[in-house]
């Protein structure tokens, strides 16, 4: 019947579900619980992580002081108990670099190895070739549970290897891991550790900015004051009239202005300097050379017997050097500053080694190379680091000890003989000269290394070969050939390891050489 056909079909009249609303509650029912899964399983998801990141931490936490717990029992346990600690912080400076007798151990020469009543032991926490960040990082870890019964004091002598120019721009993932490493891991002793060893393997570094050298400096001093030490912090001295810029390239401009310097027309290649320094585009390529010629110009002034003109130019080519190697004059107006702020004392390097240099600019007459002293600047340092602890704990200065007695009263350290030092000091100004503008200091302070220790006991080939090198340079207009300086890095092994080079390297560095010295 077509009324019972009509019966079976669903009805849509008040109160009777349609197809359509049937359909639509069922879907509404199975979005619902699909909303439901969703929602347990991002619970469950999120407890998981949850409960991750306690374990993590737990284990973090647990490894950190288990790592503590280590430092500790090495610290009360270990030998010299209730000695005067004296604690040093830097790179090579610090080590002593070339000489390998370091301020830290003059200074306790100086005091005969006794202060305050107690005997002096000296715990050099030097970092050679790094920035202030690992240096303050292995201070921070050394001063943390030391005996604060027995006296201590820290020197800090640190900032020639920050690159800051090198690393202001850094991109945003370098400003992360600086700021993680600046609000987290400065907190950790383990990880800050882990952080470094990381850096070093994956070659990625945070920022080494003015702001980042201040911050970790800081860093060390409150440590110190934490763990019951007196901070002093000094400024850094370099060779500021010895070392030129080596950025740039050479332009025709620059190539006559020198030639009138080397003349001895000084006031004329000052002005020609000048004019390109104020006017690059005067001389295609002279804006990239400002610190080359802020410098140039410097030296010319200084020829000229004007020092005061010329400390200006000489500061600013080393505060605008992309690649100095050596501390720039606002890292010392912060280290200047934080003495004044903490109240702590000072050794002004920087005026101290101005003071005793003829024209007030240091250079050659009191350095090995870019920022390393001679034996007297070492003794020079480490008798005005010595003066400032005899007067924060009453001891007595030696004054029987002049520069070289001092360092063979040290006994010869790493070193073989007398020659070593002016070996590897003019080595490393070579290392570190190759450019495409002429190098005239750089080569003259190399070649006045390489000339002395081949007059000490001890000399080797290797000053021999250096000396050539220099040689040959001077000749080629002022410049490392590069196909020399290649080969000569090459040779870095035998030069760092103090090798000599055999005699069938000697011959075959003979040949070499030789035809460059004929003319390429």
């Amino acid at each position: 019947m077509v009324t019972g056909w009509r019966g079976n079909m669903p009805k849509s009249g008040k109160g009777t579900p349609s197809a359509v609303n049937i359909s639509r509650k069922r879907g509404f029912s199975y979005n619902i619980g699909v909303k439901k899964i969703l929602v347990r399983r991002f619970r469950s998801a999120a407890a998981l992580l949850l409960a991750f990141f306690v374990a993590f931490a737990a284990l973090a936490l647990l490894a950190e002081g288990l790592y503590r717990l280590s430092l500790f029992g090495s610290a009360r346990f270990a030998e010299g108990q209730g000695d005067f600690e004296l604690y040093a912080m830097g790179e090579s400076s610090m080590e002593g670099s070339p000489f390998y007798r370091s301020p830290p151990a003059i200074v306790s020469l100086l005091f005969s190895h006794t202060l305050a009543g107690r005997n002096l032991r000296v715990i050099n926490l030097a970092y050679g070739g790094n920035s202030v960040y690992p240096q303050a990082i292995k201070t921070i870890r050394a001063l943390k549970y030391r005996n604060r019964a027995a006296p201590a004091a820290l020197l800090i002598y640190s900032g020639h290897n920050e690159n800051i120019l090198g690393y202001a721009r850094a991109a945003l993932p370098q400003r992360a891991y600086e700021l993680f490493k600046r609000r987290v891991l400065i907190h950790s002793l383990l990880f800050s550790e882990a952080a470094l060893r990381l850096e070093r393997r994956f070659l990625f570094y945070g920022v080494r900015d003015l702001a980042h050298y201040e911050h970790y400096l800081r860093a060390a001093i409150e440590a110190a004051l934490d763990a019951g030490a007196v901070p002093i912090v000094s400024t850094l001295a370099s060779n500021i009239s010895g070392v030129e810029p080596g950025e740039g390239r050479l332009t025709p401009g620059i190539e006559r202005a020198l030639g009138l310097e080397l003349a001895g027309r000084y006031g004329e290649a000052a002005r020609q300097y000048s004019r390109l320094a104020e006017d690059p585009a005067s001389d295609a390529g002279a804006s990239s050379l400002l610190p080359y010629l802020e410098y140039r110009l410097g030296r010319c002034l200084q020829s000229m017997g004007k020092p005061a003109a010329a400390k200006e130019h000489l500061l600013k080519a080393l505060e605008t050097d992309p690649l100095p190697f050596r501390a720039k004059p606002s890292q010392n107006e912060v280290i200047r500053g934080l003495a004044e702020e903490y109240g702590i004392p000072l050794l002004d390097a920087e005026k101290l080694f101005a003071g005793r240099s003829a024209d007030g600019l240091p250079g050659s007459d009191l350095f090995v190379d870019h920022v390393h002293p001679d034996a007297g600047g070492y003794m020079l340092l480490s008798g005005a680091f010595a003066g400032l602890l005899g007067r924060e704990f009453g001891g007595k200065v030696r004054r029987d000890l002049p520069g070289p007695s001092a360092m063979s009263a040290l006994g010869s350290g790493r070193l073989s003989d007398k020659s070593t030092p002016y070996l590897l000091a003019g080595t490393y100004v070579l290392w570190f000269s190759w450019s495409s503008v002429p190098i005239p200091d750089r080569l003259a302070l190399a070649e006045k290394n390489f000339r002395r220790a081949l007059k000490l006991p001890g000399a080797n080939n290797l000053a021999a070969v250096g000396l050539r090198v220099v040689v040959l340079s001077r000749k080629n207009r002022n410049m490392i050939p590069e196909e020399v300086y290649d080969w000569f890095k090459g040779k870095r092994f035998n030069f760092e390891y103090l090798q000599p080079l055999s005699a069938e390297e000697l011959a075959a560095a003979d040949k070499f050489l030789r035809g460059w010295e004929s003319g390429g």
